[in-house]
């Protein structure tokens, strides 16, 4: 069997209501930018990669897969993964993000197998508890009826947004959700601090210094907060790793490095309690799961990817999850009306959902990753094809 070639697609999935992000304040979100890369064989399988790109790079990183990725990749055995995801590693460093052809071989894999993509792996679980994030900016009274409802949906942990200029604001935030809950969830933060910040910047997400980040650290920890996440810059390694020594509560980050030997640095100074790396923004699902391996040798740390992988990536990022055994949630964006499985994974026929018994996601038992594209929302979302 021989990889006989690559397909890419901008998909642009309306939200049901436009959103205002807490990291991009003012700024109003009509849709899901979705980028999908479907690869076949010659003997009529497909696989599925999906991620999130900006609006300006899409058309130019399809064309690079197309240029670049294409020519070496049609030919090859799509079953050798690791020979295939070490030349996009080397791709990588001439444009961003090629780990969602890499991505879309895994899904293939399990469907050249007849098996859940998990269990080819050599799976650890076949589920995991699933936490809600939140993104959107709304009410104190919103935000309670909010944590409310996904308390009665099912999900038992709800991950916050820290985005306000002063720490008593963002405290508010957190006592706000636990005012309106009590001890029925987990609350875990996120200060989006990852990315390289303006300290003079206007209008949007306050740069944190490193006594900011302690400070609430240690406010979050009396609230009973799970873990603080992207406290500081991400390449920030004395600062993180400083302030993870000097406080009781989980921090967490790694998100958007770049590839597996910025999280390895990572790891080798004990920057963080909880590694999360994007299965598309950092890194493939093979490196993804090494790096699990190298946090739970490294002091038995944890690997909590992070789940912000639209379209199919919620399934690619639940495989991933459950095939290896330093993990104890999965990231899943929902904050309804705007963000729900309808328009999150809106190009599958059956988006994956939390059980509400136990508040966890479980894996298809179907090959691959497990879920089935929408060939008509696939063409109907479509605004440019290569």
């Amino acid at each position: 069997m021989k990889i006989a070639g690559i397909k890419t697609y901008w998909l642009k999935v309306p939200y049901e209501k436009p959103f205002e992000p807490t990291w991009y304040p003012g700024k109003l979100e009509t849709h899901q930018h979705i980028l999908l890369v479907r690869v076949t064989t010659d003997e009529g399988l497909e696989g599925y990669g999906c991620g999130e790109f900006p609006f300006g790079l899409t058309p130019t990183y399809m064309q690079f897969i197309q240029d670049m990725i294409a020519p070496w990749l049609i030919g090859q055995d799509p079953m050798m993964i690791e020979r295939l995801a070490n030349r996009m590693k080397g791709d990588g460093r001439l444009a961003p993000r090629p780990w969602i052809v890499e991505n879309a071989l895994w899904d293939l894999l399990g469907k050249i197998c007849g098996q859940p993509t998990y269990k080819v792996m050599g799976g650890y679980r076949d589920h995991i508890p699933v936490y809600a994030a939140m993104c959107e900016m709304r009410s104190d009274e919103q935000r309670q009826e909010d944590a409310l409802r996904l308390l009665e949906e099912g999900f038992r942990a709800v991950k916050l947004r820290l985005f306000k200029p002063t720490l008593k604001e963002d405290i508010h935030i957190v006592e706000n959700i636990r005012k309106a809950v009590g001890d029925r969830m987990t609350i875990i933060c996120d200060a989006n601090q990852g990315p390289v910040r303006d300290r003079n910047f206007e209008g949007g997400v306050p740069f944190w210094t490193y006594e900011r980040a302690l400070e609430t650290a240690k406010e979050l920890h009396a609230l009973g907060v799970l873990w603080l996440e992207e406290p500081l810059d991400h390449y920030d390694i004395h600062g993180i790793r400083r302030l993870t020594e000097h406080t009781d509560i989980a921090i967490a980050g790694g998100e958007i490095m770049n590839g597996i030997q910025d999280i390895a640095t990572l790891i080798d100074n004990d920057c963080y309690d909880i590694y999360m790396p994007n299965i598309t923004l950092c890194c493939g699902i093979s490196q993804v799961r090494k790096v699990a391996a190298m946090a739970e040798k490294h002091g038995n740390k944890l690997c909590n990817i992070h789940g912000w992988v639209p379209g199919t990536g919620v399934a690619a990022a639940l495989t991933t999850i459950c095939s290896y055994p330093n993990a104890t949630w999965l990231e899943l964006p929902h904050d309804p009306p705007s963000i729900g499985p309808e328009s999150f994974q809106g190009i599958v026929k059956e988006p994956l959902r939390i059980n509400r018994e136990d508040g966890c996601m479980y894996c298809p038992d179907r090959p691959g990753f497990g879920v089935e594209l929408d060939e008509d929302k696939v063409k109907a979302f479509t605004v440019l094809e290569k």
